[in-house]
């Protein structure tokens, strides 16, 4: 059984109380900013036509896993349910479509 969004929010928020992380919502958007540059190099590279030396960026999977734990850990930081949010995300776009 694979854990829900909820039971990874809180793995996340134990990360960071674990490691004394204190990392202010601000902080937190510019790491996601920086991993999201960092996902879309490693995309790019990977794809032709792009000047990017593979070698210099991290695996896809490695980047997404990067930024999702920071958007969970902001979620912490702000009190939001994150698992709701999605669900709610999903609900709106299907009353859009």
């Amino acid at each position: 059984m694979k854990p829900s969004c909820s039971r990874i929010q809180k793995e996340v928020a134990d990360l960071y109380t674990h490691n004394n992380w204190k990392t202010e919502p601000t902080l937190l958007l510019l790491a996601m900013q920086e991993e999201l540059g960092e996902l879309s190099s490693r995309w790019l590279a990977e794809h032709p036509g792009y000047k990017k030396d593979i070698i210099t960026t991290d695996p896809i999977e490695e980047e997404i896993g990067d930024l999702g734990q920071l958007i969970l850990q902001f979620c912490n930081r702000k009190e939001v349910d994150f698992e709701q949010c999605v669900r709610e995300s999903i609900k709106k776009r299907r009353k859009q479509a």
